[in-house]
């Protein structure tokens, strides 16, 4: 099939050249531009069955005038010492300015000092450390909606402009936080990382291509294959993304996402680059043997194709097993990458050699092409990939003895990875969300602008009235007992006073009193939807500690389990209740449950279908199987010496490494370091076939040896290009990425593959030689 292939292009390779181009110039003015059809968000995509989810169901329902799903807070302090009469007019002329700008930013509600009820919760006690008071917007938008950059930039300006006008107090400080800040300030992360790892990958990629051919037009090959992959791949997404606008196509609900942009880039990049290496490697070797160069690119092309696709196959299978994730953001991610990276694989298999067959002999300059009396030396390998295959390859014992008794205690570390979910700490210090925030907890409590919202439904009840209320203070009163829990606002206590008796007439009393029937009380902790009756509560629950942190999501299960245990008291007047919670946290944890299953699940599938590639491929089981186990141990390695790292790295600030990294990780290198194996494992079949077992070994092993490193380096580059952004789940991934990739070129593939499959030549080797002398022996004596 590749030879038919190979001739083909050969032949027709003007019609090859023009149809890609024809192919990229019409996706390119069909599709949208890729901006405009990506989303963002992590929370907005749980499955339908979490408890934020759901949550957020009832609360659409039952206080159908709440459509706030993130807050914006600006914070204005007066450090060490008292908010002056000035600072706050100047807090509340700010306020009105924001007011005729509320359809623009998406505004829900905008509260300050001023709010009635509300209010009194958003200036601090004078302390040591200062006064603040805030400004506290209500959006729409989820706190990761792509659209939150927009806002975010238009608050930036507004506050400029305030602070610029001349009339701003001297010494005021403000500051911006609450989730939308911090989900902005993390797209605006992603943003610039994807600006830095496309033009990092670029130049890393040139670099090295020039180091290994320095042959400037033979580096054009793969950069030529590779940026025309990635303008009809990237289109053909966003085109992919508008079918379900069409009749009939309903139920398509494709997305691409913000960050799926920076995966694209650096796999295609490597992967690609990858193929078209072995390509031209083995083209090189054609024209040794004297072809010409259509018969050489036809040929090639015949040699490497079925190592080619099984290589991509394993890459392609693994991401696209990332569809069965409940996770919205996987589901979508892992096959698009998976739709990209076949056709680069398809530029590979048509293009590039198309390219060689064009360009001839002069895609070597300055240097003369290869032939029968002008032998090649990949600049990679020199006499070295011969020496070490020859002592792997006579040595495999303590080859493979050495290399695990290094290995294994990294891997040991490897099957305990600590995770975390901590979006704010995965921001570089000086984003204005991160500044803001720590502004902010010098005079409030942590989760003061970004409380637990607890529902309570219980069908029969009615809240609105005398006993029920007193139901609702009983419960406020449990919660607040909690440890770790600063507040509970509801219809009993909507100040977030301590409950408990109070003095009606004295000014705390009356001022409680009055909050209580205040008509934004009662329609803000009490359904006012005729049809349920009065039967939803609302609890507003303020934690101590930070919403995204690990002590927020365990306070919460704490909650959790109380509200469980007074649904199911038969004694309790909670009794069939059914209890409902939303927030950041809420969704913290919901992240948390659903990635944290579906990476057992995805991993399971990656190893199951990349396995099913391989014994296809190669038709050994047992190889396969080993070949399996030996990047399992790449992963588990290099996810131990990644979690070493970054703890010594960011000592006290380090909680765990992204939770983003164990499972990108596993999917990848799983994927790609099989692509390695594949290439040196088809080279070692062919050269067995004609030079027997262990000398074909040896000679396959030194003849792909500078190539797969050469592969190997650059694929390491482009995922090092990742840590030249600022979010630290980027840095952690780019580093695990390429250290694998190394450690999968340098140790798995050179070492530990050639030197297991020496031992079991060996073992073949004893065994039949013991079964051939063993015959006669028996034959002999039975006669």
């Amino acid at each position: 099939m590749y030879g038919w292939l190979g001739d083909f292009v050969a032949r027709r390779w003007p019609w090859v050249i023009a149809l890609w181009v024809l192919i990229a110039v019409g996706l390119n003015r069909a599709a949208p531009r890729w901006e405009d059809v990506t989303h963002d968000g992590d929370l907005a995509y749980l499955p339908a069955s979490m408890p934020s989810v759901e949550g957020q169901l009832l609360l659409s329902r039952a206080f159908p005038d709440n459509l706030s799903k993130s807050e914006l807070a600006i914070v204005i302090e007066r450090p060490r010492g008292k908010l002056s009469s000035s600072d706050l007019a100047w807090a509340d002329n700010l306020a009105e300015v924001f007011e005729p700008l509320a359809k623009e930013l998406g505004v829900v509600e905008l509260w300050t000092r001023n709010t009635d009820v509300v209010g009194a919760n958003l200036t601090s006690k004078p302390s040591a450390a200062g006064q603040a008071t805030v400004i506290l917007l209500s959006l729409r938008n989820e706190f990761m909606a792509t659209d939150n950059i927009r806002v975010l930039k238009r608050v930036d300006q507004v506050l400029a402009d305030a602070r610029f006008n001349g009339d701003m107090p001297e010494g005021l400080r403000v500051g911006l936080t609450g989730g939308a800040a911090v989900g902005g300030d993390m797209l605006r992360s992603a943003a610039e990382s994807i600006n830095n790892t496309e033009l990092t990958t670029v130049v890393l990629v040139i670099v090295i291509l020039l180091a290994v051919y320095r042959a400037p037009l033979l580096v054009m090959v793969p950069l030529v294959t590779i940026g025309l992959s990635l303008s009809v791949a990237t289109n053909l997404l966003a085109l992919l993304t508008q079918l379900g606008q069409l009749p009939g196509f309903d139920w398509w609900n494709f997305k691409v996402f913000t960050t799926t942009k920076i995966f694209i880039v650096v796999i295609l990049f490597g992967s690609g680059t990858d193929c078209c290496l072995f390509l031209i490697a083995r083209y090189k070797e054609e024209l040794e043997r004297g072809l010409a160069s259509g018969l050489a690119v036809a040929a090639a092309l015949g040699h490497v194709g079925e190592a080619l696709v099984g290589s991509a196959a394993t890459t392609i299978l693994g991401l696209g097993m990332m569809f069965f994730a409940d996770f919205g953001k996987f589901r979508n991610s892992g096959p698009a990458i998976a739709l990209c990276l076949s056709v680069t694989l398809l530029a590979c298999l048509t293009f590039a050699p198309a390219m060689l067959r064009a360009t001839g002999a002069a895609i070597f300059w300055p240097f003369a092409a290869p032939s029968p009396n002008r032998r090649s030396r990949h600049a990679l390998t020199g006499g070295f990939w011969q020496t070490t295959s020859e002592f792997v390859v006579a040595h495999p014992g303590f080859v493979l003895a050495t290399s695990l008794l290094v290995l294994v205690p990294f891997a040991w570390l490897g099957r305990d990875v600590h995770v975390t979910y901590d979006f704010l700490n995965e921001l570089d210090p000086s984003c204005a969300s991160v500044r803001g925030t720590e502004l902010a907890r010098r005079h409030f409590a942590a989760g003061n602008l970004n409380p637990i919202t607890v529902l309570a439904f219980q069908r029969g009840s009615r809240f609105d009235r005398r006993q029920g209320e007193q139901q609702i203070a009983r419960l406020t009163r449990q919660l607040y007992e909690l440890p770790g829990v600063e507040s509970v606002r509801s219809i009993a206590e909507p100040l977030g006073n301590r409950p408990g008796f109070f003095q009606p007439f004295s000014p705390q009393g009356l001022r409680k009193l009055a909050a209580r029937k205040h008509r934004i009380t009662q329609a803000a902790f009490v359904t006012q939807v005729a049809e349920l009756n009065g039967s939803v509560a609302r609890f507003d629950v303020v934690f101590n500690d930070e919403p995204f942190s690990p002590a927020a999501v365990d306070l919460l299960n704490r909650i959790d389990a109380t509200l469980e245990a007074l649904s199911g008291d038969a004694h309790s007047a909670w009794h069939g209740a059914r209890f409902a919670m939303i927030g950041t946290t809420v969704g913290i944890r919901d992240l948390q449950l659903v990635t944290e299953s579906d990476q057992l699940l995805i991993q399971r599938l990656v190893t199951v279908a990349v396995l099913a590639v391989l014994i296809v491929i190669l038709r050994k089981p047992v190889v396969s199987i080993y070949l399996i186990a030996s990047v399992l141990l790449s992963y588990y390695v290099t996810a131990g010496i990644t979690q070493l790292v970054f703890s010594w790295w960011f000592g006290d600030s380090f909680h765990g490494l992204d939770w983003k990294v164990p499972i990108f990780l596993f999917v990848i290198l799983v994927a790609v370091g099989e692509d390695y194996n594949i290439y040196l494992l088809t080279r070692v079949l062919e050269e067995q076939r004609r030079l027997g077992p262990l000398a074909g070994l040896q000679q396959a092993t030194a003849r792909t040896g500078g190539i797969i490193t050469s592969c190997g380096v650059i694929m390491a580059g482009t995922f090092i290009s990742m840590m030249t952004g600022s979010l630290r789940a980027m840095l952690e991934l780019g580093f695990a990425l390429s250290l694998g990739v190394l450690l999968d070129t340098c140790i798995v593939r050179p070492l530990l593959v050639p030197a297991f499959l020496s031992l079991l030549e060996r073992v073949r080797a004893r065994v039949e030689n013991r079964w051939q002398a063993g015959t006669p022996a028996a034959a002999g004596s039975g006669s």
